[in-house]
């Protein structure tokens, strides 16, 4: 009875011991639920959202004020869900939402309505095109291991949202200021360099440096909606 209630008591030691020495699971990744659907998924994501622009474009931008000698809005709230497309689901969501979105400036009851659309898609396709090369840039240059290689992910585009963005919103105040200098001012008012060069430089360099500011609320307002709320955590495709 003695030996039987020992090896008992060790077989009982020994399954306590087993126990004890099992690893620790492993807390593992929270999984993105569209994570890896590609395709159809960032195209309705994109259509949705470029469909938000046109609401935003006929329902709240009539109501915003205008900045004074310039007739543009204050503040245009068109690009904020191209920019969020972009966030979410990537490079062809904020493509096709950019798109459709600056499409639909068409239809606005303004002056040169085709004018207004190819400057807002030229006012934001920087926003989604310099991070988009940041990664593409960084995944070329990685290759010859001078620097470390940063995937093209939701995650990287929130650690590096503030670097990416303000260059960004650079290369946009670069671009305007060359075409609005080159092309729409002249387009909307008649003046040129070669009519009246210093009031075509001074426009040209306001309706650029209203970039900066309109620049930054495309920037911040879809990183508001999309990061904190956990939109793009949850439902990003990248």
């Amino acid at each position: 009875m003695g030996s039987t209630q020992m090896e008992k008591n060790e077989k009982q030691s020994e399954t306590i011991e087993g126990i004890l020495e099992q690893p620790e699971k492993e807390d593992l990744p929270e999984m993105k639920e569209f994570k890896g659907k590609t395709l159809l998924v960032e195209l309705t994501g994109g259509a949705i959202l470029g469909g938000m622009s046109i609401v935003f474009a006929f329902l709240v931008n009539p109501y915003m004020p205008t900045v004074p000698l310039m007739g543009i809005k204050i503040v245009d709230f068109i690009a904020i869900p191209m920019i969020l497309a972009y966030i979410v689901f990537g490079i062809r969501g904020g493509l096709l939402a950019t798109i459709l979105g600056c499409l639909f400036i068409l239809l606005l009851p303004e002056y040169l309505p085709w004018v207004g659309m190819l400057a807002k898609f030229s006012a934001t396709i920087p926003m989604i095109i310099v991070p988009w090369l940041f990664f593409k840039t960084n995944k070329f240059t990685s290759k010859s291991r001078i620097i470390n290689l940063i995937e093209e992910t939701s995650e990287n585009f929130l650690k590096y949202y503030p670097f990416l963005m303000a260059l960004a919103v650079l290369i946009r105040l670069l671009v305007m200021f060359t075409l609005n200098l080159f092309a729409f001012v002249p387009l909307y008012s008649g003046i040129t360099l070669s009519i009246d060069p210093r009031m075509a430089l001074i426009l040209a360099a306001g309706y650029a440096l209203w970039n900066i500011v309109q620049g930054t609320v495309d920037a911040y307002l879809p990183y508001l909606i999309a990061y904190p709320t956990r939109l793009a955590k949850t439902f990003s495709t990248w």
